[in-house]
Parts: C-alpha cells; structure tokens; sequence
C-alpha cells in the first residue's frame, strides 16, 4: 500500500510540529473532535461507522464531513479505505497532529515522520485482525447499551490502558457493562491467530487474585474455533475465575451468548458476577487510566459516570 503523507508537513518531516501550529489548530476543534482523537489514541482504529454509532454525529454523512475535515488538518489520518475515499467505511488512526496532543507517554514531541511510519506498522501488523475484532465487540455493545433503558458501557480500556493494572505483556481489555443499576467488569480475550489459552488463563488467574476481577470472557472467531477452545479450556485449572466462551456468529455482546466452562448453558452479559466493591483496586488510581480511557459513548449531557448506574439518567435521553 502507498503511503500518504499529510500536505501541511514537509514529507517526511523529522522535526515537531511547531508549538504555534498546535496551539492554531488546537483553537478549531469541537468537542466531539477532541474525543475522537481521544478515543483514537486509545484504541488506535475506528471507522466512521463505529464513531457514528458510538456518538460522534448524528449521521454516518455527517461524521464522514468532519472526519475529513480533521484528517486534512492533520488530527486523524486514513489506516485505509476499504471502497471510495470518505465512505463509512473508511478507517482511522491518528494523525501527526492528534498524536502530538494526545500523548501517551512514548510519543512526546512526536515527529510526522515517526507518525506516519507507526501507521504504516500498524497496517502490517500480525495484532491488528485482533485488535479489529476486539473494537467491533465493544461497539457492539455500546450501541446496545444506547438502545436500552438503565445500561451503558461504562468503560473500555485497550491493553495499553490495562497495563496499568495487569504489568502483563500480552494484549488484555477490559470492559465494565451497567444494567438496571448492577456492574458487570470484565477481561475480554479476543481469537488470535497466535492466541495460547493456557498462557492467558494463568495470567488471569494470578490477575484476579490481585484485582478481586475474575470474569473472563474468551470471543472464539467462530463455532469450530470455540469447541476447540473450551475442549483446551476443560482440562485446565479456571478455580476463582468466571470463565465464558461464545463466537463471532452466536450472536451480539450483550445477549445470552456466553457458555460458561463446564456448563451447557449459555448467559447473558448481564447474569455473570457483579463487579467487586475493590474494583478498580487501590493500586490504580482514575487519574492514572482515566485520560487514557475517554468514555466510549459520547454524549455532551451525561451528567457523571454513575448516573446511569443509579438510574439518573439513561440513553437516549428522556423528552
């Protein structure tokens, strides 16, 4: 694939950005956009219709307009297009300008040229079908929390979030689903082509008995791919873990679709533990996580994290 480079920027500019630039564009940005370059620096590609859905504008044209917009500005930048330039199915990652904003510890004072070769590493990389099919899930189940009274998605950490709380080197997410004033936290693992069950399962193991978190939720890439996985997951030790299968096909995120190991039966989202009292544990503080996690539905009147959980408040709001 060719690579493209950003006209505003000497290509390829080995230099940052000057501050005067930043601070210029910085001035032209809504709120909806700082919170898609938010929500891009976290979980590094989204497409139009996954923003739409989650927030972003009312309309796929609409948020297909601006994203544009932000990618000439350099904020976003395409991963790829997958029809015509600008269609909902358009990509994107974040673009010099938006990584210079949105920090993450290892990339202060970012050049475009480091920019441009992260995304280019990104489209090559042996994580990324994982990494799709993991954002797919968690939109999944924000658009069903937007369409149901008393639920929200409440939190969705990427690995590189989570490692705050797990130190681990293989990828984890992290999800926490709000229901009728109940939390339900979660591990969610999804299939990958180098994925070893046993590796995780003893990670997680040793995680909940460090966090009080020990739901996790494997997502098979289909049937045949899960019956082999829990034929593995049956002959290891899941003691003191809430351990549940379910497949790409079986249905969406928040239905009875997860087959607890041992059981024939399947669950919804909703009937599996609450989550702990001790959760997050004290090792983590929210100033740590929180500006690496933006809230992953954006709506500008939310009035606070646990207003849904209290009933206060739901989605949509009420007329």
């Amino acid at each position: 694939m060719a690579t493209t480079y950003h006209p505003q920027f000497t290509v390829p500019s080995t230099r940052p950005i000057p501050a005067e630039l930043i601070l210029a564009e910085a001035s032209r940005l809504r709120l909806p956009d700082w919170w898609a370059v938010e929500m891009l620096a976290e979980h590094r590609v989204l497409t139009t219709a996954q923003l739409t859905a989650l927030g972003f504008a009312t309309t796929t044209a609409s948020a297909t307009r601006r994203l544009a917009i932000l990618a000439r500005r350099g904020w976003i930048d395409r991963l790829w297009n997958t029809g015509a330039a600008g269609t909902a199915d358009t990509s994107w990652c974040r673009g010099p300008i938006g990584a210079q904003l949105t920090p993450l510890g290892e990339d202060r004072d970012v050049t475009p040229a480091q920019v441009y070769r992260a995304r280019d590493r990104l489209r090559e990389h042996p994580g990324l079908p994982g990494l799709l099919r993991a954002n797919d899930f968690f939109v999944d189940l924000a658009t069903q929390a937007l369409t149901e009274p008393g639920s929200d998605l409440r939190t969705w950490w990427s690995p590189r979030t989570c490692r705050y709380v797990t130190g681990a080197r293989h990828a984890a997410w992290h999800g926490e689903y709000i229901h009728d004033r109940d939390r339900h936290a979660f591990w969610y693992q999804p299939d990958t082509d180098d994925f070893r069950p046993a590796d995780r399962v003893h990670g997680y193991r040793r995680l909940a008995e460090q966090t009080g978190l020990a739901t996790l939720l494997f997502h098979a890439a289909d049937p045949q791919r899960e019956q082999e996985l829990r034929r593995y997951l049956e002959r290891r030790n899941t003691r003191h873990l809430t351990v549940v299968t379910s497949n790409a096909e079986h249905g969406r995120a928040a239905d009875p679709v997860w087959q607890p190991i041992g059981e024939t039966h399947r669950l919804a989202l909703t009937d599996l533990p609450h989550t702990p009292e001790q959760w997050p544990p004290d090792t983590v503080t929210f100033k740590e996580v929180r500006p690496r996690a933006p809230h992953p539905i954006y709506d500008p009147e939310r009035p606070g994290d646990e207003s849904v959980a209290d009933g206060e408040y739901h989605y949509p709001p009420r007329p």
